[in-house]
C-alpha cells in the first residue's frame, strides 16, 4: 500500500471529461480520503498498455469502444493475461451495451451504460463506490502495516539525508551535531562496547545510517536539535517537532510492527501493548485516513525543513 491512489483512464474523448471537471472531482475525492491522487489519462489503448507494463494502478476506467484502437474485450484479455487484477470499470453510450456487458462479466470488472441524461452522474457515483471498495481492501491490517512501514522508512531516509547534508558541510552546526549524535549513541548503547570503541573512526554518514546505533527516535531527536541550533523551533510550523513526530508517526509504526490482531465481536482489532496495559485499537476508515494524513504531513514538513536548513547553512 502507498499514499498515492492511481487511476488509469482511457477514452478517445478524454479531454471532454477533463474539461467538465470530472477528473478534478475524482482527485478531490481522493484528497478527502487523504490519498495523493495520481490519475493518468490516455486516448488510446496501446499507449495505456505501455504504461501498465511499468506502473501499478488501483482502478482502471475505460470507454468500451475506443475508436479504431480496439474495444474493452481486447483490453480485458490483455490486462488479465498479464496477471493484472485491478478493479476495472467499462462504460459506453452504445444502446446495446448492457447486452454486450452480460457476455463479458468477469471478477473485479464492472460495466455501466451511459444512455440517458443521468449517465455522467451515475458514472461519477460508480467510480466513487469502486474507489471506496478498493480502499477497503487496502485497509486490511497487513496493508496498513505495509504502508506505515514503507512510508516511515522513507521519512527516516529523508531525515538521514538532511542531517548528512548539514554534517558533511562546512558550517557552524557540523561539529555540534556530531558531538550530539555521538553522545546520544554513547548514552543509549554502552552495552555495545565494541562498536562504541570504534565510533570516532566512523564518518558522519556512517554514523547517521547505522541502524543498530542510531535508530528512528535518535534521528528525529537530532533533527529537533538541528532545528534548535538553526533557531527554527520557535516557528509554529516546526514547534515540538520530535514530540509530535514521535506520537504521530513513530508510535503508530511501533504499534503496528509489534502488536497482534484479534477478533472482538466480529471486528478486527489491533492489540497494542502499552505501559498501562494492552489496548485494542480498531483500524477503521477514520483511523486509516488519520494515518495517511500524518504520513503526508511529515513528508511535506521534512521537505520544508530541508529547504529552510539549506537556506541557513
Amino acid at each position: 500500500m502507498r499514499l498515492e491512489y492511481r487511476i488509469l483512464w482511457i477514452d478517445d474523448q478524454i479531454e471532454d471529461y477533463i474539461e467538465n471537471g470530472l477528473k478534478d472531482e475524482f482527485a478531490a475525492y481522493l484528497e478527502k480520503l487523504a490519498f495523493i491522487p495520481d490519475i493518468d489519462c490516455f486516448e488510446t489503448v496501446s499507449v495505456a498498455e505501455e504504461k501498465l507494463k511499468n506502473k501499478e494502478y488501483d482502478l482502471i476506467l475505460s470507454d468500451y469502444n475506443i475508436g479504431d484502437d480496439g474495444n474493452g474485450k481486447d483490453l480485458i484479455d490483455r490486462i488479465r493475461s498479464g496477471e493484472i487484477y485491478t478493479e476495472i470499470l467499462f462504460y459506453s453510450a452504445k444502446p446495446d451495451f448492457e447486452e454486450v456487458a452480460k457476455s463479458l462479466y468477469q471478477d473485479r470488472i464492472s460495466f455501466l451504460s451511459l444512455v440517458d441524461d443521468s449517465g455522467f452522474r451515475k458514472f461519477k457515483g460508480k467510480t466513487f463506490r469502486l474507489i471506496d471498495l478498493s480502499i477497503r481492501k487496502l485497509q486490511e491490517l497487513n496493508s496498513v502495516r505495509g504502508l506505515v512501514m514503507s512510508q516511515t522508512s522513507d521519512l527516516d531516509t529523508t531525515i538521514e539525508d538532511i542531517l548528512i547534508d548539514v554534517m558533511e558541510g562546512e558550517n557552524e552546526f557540523t561539529e555540534k551535531l556530531r558531538k550530539y549524535v555521538i553522545k546520544k549513541i554513547e548514552d543509549n548503547a554502552k552495552e555495545r562496547s565494541k562498536i562504541i570503541e570504534k565510533i570516532n573512526d566512523l564518518s558522519n554518514a556512517d554514523i547517521i545510517k547505522h541502524r543498530q546505533l542510531f535508530d528512528a527516535d535518535k534521528k528525529s531527536r537530532t533533527l529537533n536539535e538541528l532545528l534548535k541550533l538553526c533557531k527554527l523551533l520557535d516557528e509554529e510550523l516546526f514547534k515540538k517537532f520530535h514530540e509530535n513526530y514521535q506520537s504521530d508517526v513513530l508510535r503508530v509504526r511501533n504499534d503496528l510492527a509489534h502488536a497482534k490482531s484479534d477478533i472482538i465481536d466480529g471486528i478486527e482489532y489491533l492489540i497494542v501493548s502499552r505501559k498501562d496495559g494492552d489496548q485494542p485499537i480498531k483500524y477503521d476508515q477514520a483511523q486509516c485516513i488519520e494515518i495517511r494524513k500524518n504520513l503526508r504531513k511529515y513528508t511535506d514538513l521534512l521537505r520544508k525543513i530541508r529547504e529552510r536548513v539549506i537556506e541557513l547553512t
